[in-house]
């Protein structure tokens, strides 16, 4: 306002001068009271207002407070995903099915995004629909020392090492939202067992060949140990006789049995004994035939005479040989 008043002060004087303008004094004295005063400033295109600036739609006043603005939003393109509920990254209303084999080490994933504040933690359903509280973030609340977790990125990895049959059962992943959110696994730690195979018949002079495998174990750690048995005997059929060849796979846990040149006393039933990791063990019977027997038997003779013949023979021949060693 002050430069306004200046310059109506000007023009006021500007005007005066001009009006009382005679001849040469006039002009002298203009050009004397001209050079003893500083020229107009005149102001072009100028506007009075009270209206305030109109601004840019996303601009502020401060320089400031837009470089902040701009920075914040550069080093967070997807800012707006931080308020986002959590959510599991695969949505299912069913239970995960889980099939484990005893001694393996069984891992559970439960990916959650946009965790934000909230807590994960595992839970363990027993049969009587007891809750155990496992873990709470990354600290184990149990003291079964085989439970371990880990995060990696946004899954929340669970690790069960050992498994028992007696782990089966329901875990939950919880996040604690309201309502809480929970992803449900079922465990199934199936029990060990041993294949066999069947009763073989086989004649005199052939070659035996049984199979043995265990299901449904991991040996973890531990080296198995498998042994062939002939009888009540406890010495390993490798070291009793000659003409064995035993061929074990630790990793498969299989083990192949071959007997050469099978004589009659090699009749009987054969063990295939797991030692290690845990003991277990399944039985076969094989028949070591004559030659004219056997052809009867797969022949396919139904005389009972055939019948007996083949069942009474190795019990003779058993019999025969303990009467010897008697005397």
């Amino acid at each position: 306002m002050h430069r306004i008043a200046l310059l109506m002060a000007v023009l006021t004087r500007a005007i005066a001068s001009t009006a009382n303008y005679t001849g040469p004094l006039a002009t002298e004295s203009v050009s004397l009271s001209s050079s003893s005063m500083p020229l107009p400033v005149v102001f072009k295109s100028m506007r009075v207002t009270d209206k305030p600036r109109r601004q840019k739609p996303g601009k502020s006043d401060s320089p400031m407070l837009n470089y902040i603005f701009d920075s914040y939003a550069t080093s967070n393109k997807h800012f707006h995903d931080k308020f986002r509920p959590p959510s599991f990254d695969d949505v299912t209303s069913e239970d995960t099915i889980i099939d484990a084999d005893t001694g393996s080490t069984v891992v559970f994933d439960c990916r959650v995004t946009a965790l934000r504040d909230k807590t994960v933690s595992w839970i363990r359903v027993a049969d009587n629909e007891n809750l155990e509280l496992l873990t709470v973030d990354l600290e184990t609340h149990t003291a079964d020392a085989r439970y371990r977790v880990d995060l990696a990125g946004e899954n929340w990895k669970l690790a069960l090492a050992d498994a028992k049959v007696s782990d089966s059962g329901v875990y939950c992943c919880h996040v604690s939202t309201h309502p809480p959110m929970l992803r449900r696994f079922q465990l199934n730690v199936h029990l060990p067992a041993m294949r066999l195979s069947k009763e073989a018949f086989l004649e005199t002079g052939e070659t035996l060949s049984l199979k043995c495998a265990v299901l449904n174990l991991h040996p973890g750690e531990d080296v198995p140990e498998m042994h062939w048995y002939r009888g009540n005997s406890t010495l390993s059929l490798d070291e009793a006789r000659g003409g064995v060849l035993i061929e074990t796979d630790h990793l498969t846990l299989t083990s192949h049995l071959q007997v050469a040149r099978l004589k009659m006393e090699d009749a009987g039933n054969y063990t295939c004994a797991l030692e290690a990791p845990i003991r277990m063990k399944a039985v076969t019977r094989v028949h070591v035939l004559q030659g004219s027997s056997l052809a009867e038997l797969q022949s396919g003779v139904k005389t009972k005479s055939s019948y007996v013949t083949l069942l009474l023979t190795p019990l003779l021949l058993a019999f025969g040989t303990l009467i010897g060693d008697v005397r």
